[in-house]
C-alpha cells in the first residue's frame, strides 16, 4: 500500500476525501497515511497536494504530488 504525508495546510480537504473514498490508515502522530491505489489515483486525478514517503523511515520517496 502506498504511504503518502498530507501537508498540514492542505490536511482538512485532503482527508475529507480520503475518507469519503475508503478507509486509511494512520503511521504515526505525524499526518502519515497508508492509502489504498485507487485512492492514490483520485488524489491525483483531483490533483490534492500529498507526498509520497518510503514505508521504512517516514521520508520523502522522491516524488512529489501536487
Amino acid at each position: 500500500m502506498p504511504t503518502i504525508r498530507i501537508p498540514q495546510e492542505h490536511w482538512g480537504r485532503v482527508w475529507r476525501v480520503l475518507v469519503a473514498s475508503g478507509p486509511i490508515s494512520r503511521l504515526s502522530q505525524e499526518p502519515v497515511y497508508q492509502v489504498s491505489d485507487e485512492q492514490l489515483r483520485l488524489l491525483r486525478r483531483n490533483k490534492l497536494p500529498f507526498k509520497l514517503v518510503s514505508e521504512a523511515n517516514d521520508q520523502p520517496a522522491g516524488e512529489k504530488h501536487g
